[in-house]
């Protein structure tokens, strides 16, 4: 038998170099042909499955937006129309699913009971609280779909989700028909292009030493080089791979220098707030206070402070500035200057609220707005005064009544565009309470409340409310802080919060 050496020493030896171009070359051909081959129809399988997802995107997001008023007053015959009347009139839809929040399902194509709990096909995450969810997986007769997931909200509140089941068998004959043209293409090219290899030969070679230089070039780093794509065969296709491979490494290495940047930018942002929250509780005759503040995953505008504005008044205020980054601090340290100095020339909480929102109306980034609760303490009477501007309730909890009582005058945020100076000060309501023996105030922003566990269940307020009504009448403010944090502990199971968590007790003694 003969081998590799001794055929490739009879090619060296007994054909001309017309002929070893044409071997040598058709063998090249063949080899280049399946590369494009195999690049094409990864490019289309990619494409025709974007293709998809994003009509079964739309489909999806019809189904829920539809779905919304039947679900929430519990029409489960429209539900079902809409479920297969979607099947019905896209051929490529291969099951719908309507179910609540409980994965209860209320309307399917497929053999399921009504309110029966749905259970997603192995290796599928769940949607939890992503605007959009699109996984590949196979049914039970090895049928290959995209399961598209999509809530369904009142509100923003998310009621529950539609599954979406697209076809993918598009792709495999879509695949198998450019698999069979590119073969015959290959065998048609080879036949004709064989003939001609030897007046086309120092082109090619040309052209291929033009594209590695490219290659070598965009691997030292040069990725705005300039790839110039003239001809429309295989090479040309090569070459405008090259160029594309070249345009997205650039994208991907801005990407990363924009990721490094918003890192950065993260981490100044949490050296401004460190630098805005107070370093030491003070100690007030009479009260007892202790406050607390984490910063969420990202940082976000929570802020409080406590401010000194007489020798028998002090303030404490709770914000929250909407947005995140060093965006959201900077105004923060805006807030704090300014209601620390308007503070000290004895104004209101009204009048206060009023001059702080007129100096930062027209200073603030547009979209960006304050909500604030501010309490100015009598220490010799107890009398409190307060106003909040958009912000959550306050919750003093009456000992002699042992019940809690929510304390939310009206007001607008502060930064409000449409709300004028003039109006947001008219708009504004400033109450007054007494506090007596025994009575907690606490003051918080919504890091508490829109707490999140695994399952997509919120705090509350309710829970804050049990945590509040003292068990025992004597217990005091860090008791009661270390009860809501032991229970915040226990209701999130360690998932991580996209809020910060802020909030301030005082009790009088």
């Amino acid at each position: 038998m003969p081998t590799f050496g001794g055929i490739e020493s009879f090619i060296n030896h007994t054909m001309g170099l017309k002929a070893k171009f044409s071997l040598w070359m058709a063998l090249f051909a063949i080899i280049a042909m399946g590369l494009v081959n195999a690049f094409f129809i990864a490019r289309e399988h990619k494409i025709l499955s974007r293709e998809i997802k994003l009509r079964g995107e739309t489909i999806a997001r019809s189904v829920a937006q539809n779905s919304e008023a039947p679900l929430g007053h519990k029409n489960d015959l429209l539900l079902s129309t809409f479920a297969y009347d979607t099947k019905k009139n896209n051929e490529s839809v291969v099951y719908c699913h309507i179910i609540d929040r409980e994965q209860h399902i209320w309307a399917s194509t497929e053999k399921f009971s009504f309110k029966e709990m749905y259970v997603l096909p192995a290796g599928l995450e769940l949607l939890r609280d992503k605007p959009i969810l699109v996984q590949s997986h196979k049914r039970d007769g090895g049928e290959e779909v995209f399961d598209i997931a999509v809530p369904i909200k009142i509100k923003e509140k998310i009621i529950g989700e539609v599954h979406l089941g697209m076809s993918q068998d598009a792709i495999k004959e879509s695949i198998k028909e450019t698999s069979k043209g590119m073969a015959i293409m290959t065998v048609v090219t080879i036949g004709g292009g064989v003939l001609g290899i030897l007046i086309l030969v120092s082109f090619i070679i040309g052209s291929i030493g033009k594209i590695t230089e490219d290659i070598e070039a965009i691997g030292n780093g040069e990725l705005d080089r300039e790839i110039t794509v003239k001809r429309k065969d295989e090479i040309g296709r090569i070459a405008r791979s090259v160029k594309e491979m070249a345009a997205k490494l650039k994208l991907a290495q801005e990407e990363l220098v924009e990721k490094e940047k918003m890192k950065k930018e993260m981490q100044i942002a949490r050296e401004i707030q460190q630098t805005l929250v107070p370093q030491s509780t003070p100690d007030i005759l009479g009260f007892q206070i202790t406050s607390y503040y984490e910063s969420a995953v990202e940082v976000g505008g929570d802020y409080y402070d406590y401010i000194d504005v007489d020798k028998d008044h002090f303030g404490i205020v709770v914000a929250d500035v909407s947005g995140k980054g060093v965006a959201s601090s900077l105004v923060m340290t805006m807030v704090r200057t300014i209601m620390r100095r308007e503070a000290l020339m004895g104004s209101s909480p009204h009048s206060l609220l009023s001059m702080a929102n007129y100096m930062l109306m027209n200073d603030i980034p547009d979209g960006m707005f304050i909500t604030i609760f501010y309490v100015v303490v009598n220490t010799l009477s107890g009398e409190i005064t307060y106003c909040c501007a958009g912000h959550n309730p306050a919750l003093l909890y009456r000992a002699s009544k042992r019940r809690i009582q929510s304390l939310k005058p009206k007001g607008p945020p502060l930064g409000v565009p449409r709300i004028n100076a003039k109006e947001f000060a008219r708009r504004l309501v400033e109450e007054k309470q007494v506090i007596q023996t025994g009575d907690v105030l606490m003051l918080y922003t919504d890091g508490i409340t829109e707490a999140m566990n695994k399952r997509e269940e919120q705090f509350g307020e309710e829970r804050l409310r049990d945590i509040i009504t003292l068990k025992k009448g004597d217990m005091n403010v860090f008791g009661i802080k270390q009860r809501l944090l032991a229970s915040l502990k226990e209701f999130t199971e360690g998932a991580l919060q996209s809020d910060d968590i802020t909030f301030v007790i005082i009790k009088k003694e």
